[in-house]
């Protein structure tokens, strides 16, 4: 067999390989986000952060995703991710912006900056959006237990 040849089929043969490889990872991690949640709820980002929250060893009983908490009468806030733990209560907002950010914590609204200046969108800020998810988890427990809340904005 010529070596032409002979390197074309190995090439051939590796490419499969990665292929089945790269399936068998997919579909484990599909099952692994499963144990939490559905595969088609909320955003990509959000399934990500769910998957390396599992992959980490957080139990999958205490992490909850794309969560709605009733706010008020027929309002509800949508919270993206929530993990229980000893110390207390994490919850997450996930954001998946790409370009320039600008905005404070105190802000209520940001911008996101693309195409070199050209284009700019404004969006609520993350981290009060959560503390509003939070204030509404805090009233729904509310005379439960006292546990401290812990904010973290992901973009």
């Amino acid at each position: 067999m010529p070596m032409t040849v002979m390197f074309g089929f190995i090439s051939v043969l590796a490419l499969i390989i990665a292929i089945f490889f790269a399936i068998y990872k997919w579909r484990k991690s599909m099952a692994l986000l499963r144990t939490v949640t559905e595969t088609h709820r909320g955003t990509w980002s959000e399934r990500k952060l769910v998957l390396k929250l599992l992959k980490h060893d957080i139990p999958a009983i205490t992490v909850y995703h794309d969560l709605y908490v009733e706010r008020h009468r027929g309002q509800y806030s949508q919270i993206d991710a929530v993990v229980v733990t000893k110390v207390g209560i994490i919850v997450f907002e996930v954001k998946d912006y790409s370009g320039w950010i600008f905005g404070k914590g105190y802000q209520n609204y940001w911008t996101q900056v693309l195409a070199y200046g050209k284009e700019k969108h404004r969006f609520y800020n993350p981290i009060l959006q959560n503390k509003g998810h939070i204030e509404a988890l805090k009233k729904k427990l509310e005379g439960i237990a006292e546990v401290p809340f812990y904010s973290v904005s992901s973009y």
